[in-house]
């Protein structure tokens, strides 16, 4: 199987209690500090369950508020003094509503207990406007990197080795043509991915920099929920083959009749070693 089939296997097969946390905003901070201590976390100013009691007068510095159980479920601020506090209580009352991830089958967000928090912005040095680093960890070791920069309205996008070397690939209809030095911090920033997915078989890890230290982001375990394609087919294919299904929660735990019968056919039919 490829690497984006083995997505839609994920969610289909290995509802692993454990991605729950992973994709919970601020509980993937708490393992983060677990696990990393050393690790810089962008700071959590507030949190709640109701938007109405975000306490606007007490933020000065740019900040974020977000919902904690889905992607793209938050509104910037920059300007802490010119917040539109109706709008951002109405989306913030929207996104709680809303179960991320069901039209996708990405099932595990719908375990998350939904709050809504404000976040210290990070970037300063950036504009607050930071370069995202996607690492990609397969078997506890960084197999890619994505690389996404924002420039005013544009997105630019590159995808590198982990020694960040330009791979010759493209996702999807997504612009890959950005060349950008690596930061300061790639070897931490590695060795932290690696630490922090090395009991899953397939995690990303993401990481922004500021002043030269690397800063976690946010955990994925549904990278483009599988709908974005690999060109060449090629690459798609050796990603895959790097990745151990058999390793999963689903597959290594066992915790029904059915998932037994089902790794016995999966290794009969050669997808998976004994």
């Amino acid at each position: 199987m490829t690497f984006t089939e083995k997505i839609h296997w994920r969610k289909i097969f290995d509802d692993d209690p454990r991605f729950a946390g992973l994709l919970d905003k601020l509980k993937s901070k708490e393992i983060v500090r677990e696990r990393l201590p050393g690790l810089a976390i962008p700071e959590v100013l507030w949190q709640g369950d109701d938007p109405r009691q975000i306490p606007f007068d007490d933020l000065k510095i740019p900040y974020a508020v977000k919902c904690n159980h889905g992607c793209a479920m938050n509104v910037i601020v920059r300007d802490p003094a010119n917040a539109d506090r109706e709008t951002i209580i109405a989306e913030m009352t929207e996104y709680l509503g809303q179960t991320y991830g069901a039209r996708k089958l990405e099932r595990s967000y719908a375990h998350i207990e939904r709050r809504v928090f404000v976040e210290a912005l990070v970037g300063k040095d950036q504009d607050y406007d930071p370069v995202d680093h996607k690492f990609c960890v397969l078997a506890g070791r960084v197999a890619y990197i994505v690389v996404v920069a924002f420039r005013s309205t544009a997105k630019n996008t590159g995808h590198l080795d982990r020694d960040w070397r330009p791979l010759n690939i493209v996702q999807g209809a997504i612009d890959s043509s950005l060349e950008i030095p690596p930061p300061k911090s790639l070897a931490r920033m590695i060795e932290a991915a690696e630490a922090l997915g090395s009991e899953f078989d397939m995690v990303r890890v993401d990481f922004y920099e500021e002043e030269g230290e690397p800063i976690f982001g946010e955990f994925t375990v549904y990278p483009r929920s599988g709908l974005l394609q690999f060109d060449p087919a090629a690459f798609d294919r050796e990603l895959g083959a790097h990745w151990d299904i058999g390793a999963s929660g689903y597959l290594s735990r066992l915790p029904s009749r059915f998932a037994q019968r089902y790794k016995a056919m999966l290794v009969a039919a050669g997808y998976l070693d004994v």
